[in-house]
């Protein structure tokens, strides 16, 4: 079997985050290769990881120096044990050092990126490092045909360095049929009637995201029988919960969330637990200034909630034929806001053609189909 390094940032079978879904495909493409991982961070014992593979290498020092120290031994220990293919997810300082690494020794350094950096300033010595890195690797990876041109454009990378593999989902732990009894549950947990119609925000609360705009947003509903559901936290928290309109006190409810009299702030929910919050929804939006390849809109179309999204990064791409009167330009809260009631206010029967739709979309980005082509890459 063809050896690969895999340089996963963050193992927790809890997170909230999109790692969730990389450990079902780090156990996928297990089968096809002698899979080496390093993990950067973890609090679980490596006994107990569970990634299809026994060949698992953890860092555990807390102090950056030691922490780069520590990866560079592994890498190199790596390398030296044969391995010459580096996969690394996102973390840019270990495609750095990777790509140092077999510069020397030798190998190919594959480096996943999909978002738009590029819109956000960053300080000097790291965009400086960056970009430094984008020459370094082999190949760069990402999520759509127009990012690849895109980082192409940024970073003045040829072409021919960027491979393109999209996202994935398991359509299969979406499916709202599955969910009935926890929706009712949480319905009550969550104090929302059941003929109030939901609207679900799952990302990060930061401006990227565009949970900004969320207030403006709610605010335009007025007496209509809409309930917020914001899944998250960040540093637009504190900001959101103080522009929400105020409503009855949760803790007087003895509920454990924020909220105002339409708005339920959660925090972060673990990734498994989400298919039962859309199968909750009616609707789902997402606001963002800047996307790459949106893991949460193929969560909704996984689960049959209809969607508003912005026109960020490969949102377009992803989304099927015929779905952009569902997309808004970042920012536009009045067109979020038309967009999200004529949604609600469509018959039945339209809705469950959306919903087949979506079903249908989500079923191409299977971990299959991205597993495949992620094995093409090593050919």
């Amino acid at each position: 079997m063809k050896k690969l390094c895999y340089i996963l940032p963050e193992y927790d079978e809890k997170t909230a985050t999109h790692f969730a879904h990389l450990y079902d495909f780090i156990r996928e493409i297990s089968k096809d290769f002698d899979l080496l991982v390093i993990v950067e961070r973890t609090r679980v014992r490596k006994d107990l990881i569970n990634l299809g593979s026994s060949r698992i290498k953890v860092i555990r020092s807390e102090f950056l120096p030691l922490r780069l120290i520590e990866t560079a031994y592994h890498l190199k220990i790596a390398r030296f044990g044969g391995y010459r293919d580096f996969y690394v997810h996102y973390s840019f300082l270990s495609a750095f050092m990777a790509s140092l690494i077999t510069k020397v020794l030798g190998g190919r350094v594959l480096y996943w990126n999909a978002g738009e950096p590029w819109k956000y300033k960053r300080n000097i010595l790291r965009g400086t490092l960056e970009k430094f890195t984008y020459k370094l690797i082999t190949y760069l990876v990402t999520g759509t045909e127009s990012l690849k041109k895109e980082y192409a454009k940024q970073y003045d990378l040829p072409l021919e360095k960027i491979k393109v593999m999209p996202n994935w989902v398991d359509a299969r732990k979406f499916q709202i049929t599955n969910h009935k009894s926890q929706v009712h549950e949480l319905r009550n947990q969550l104090d929302i009637k059941n003929d109030d119609k939901i609207a679900l925000f799952v990302h990060r609360l930061s401006k990227r995201k565009g949970a900004q705009y969320l207030p403006e947003i709610i605010k335009s509903f007025g007496e209509e029988r809409v309930v917020f559901v914001i899944i998250g936290d960040g540093p637009e928290r504190q900001n959101l919960e103080s522009r929400i309109p105020k409503g009855p006190s949760p803790r007087a409810l003895g509920m454990n969330h924020e909220s105002g009299g339409r708005v339920r702030i959660l925090g972060w929910v673990p990734n498994k637990e989400l298919p039962n919050y859309y199968a909750m929804a009616d609707i789902f939006i997402m606001p963002s200034d800047e996307e790459g390849f949106p893991r949460v809109l193929l969560e909704a179309m996984a689960a049959k909630v209809p969607f508003v999204a912005s026109d960020v990064g490969g949102v377009k791409e992803i989304i099927p034929k015929g779905f952009q009167e569902y997309i808004c330009a970042a920012g536009d809260t009045s067109c979020f806001s038309a967009k999200i009631k004529k949604l609600l206010l469509e018959s039945e029967g339209e809705i469950n053609a959306i919903k087949k739709i979506e079903s249908e979309q989500a079923n191409k980005f299977s971990l299959a189909n991205s597993a495949k082509i992620f094995k093409e890459f090593f050919k």
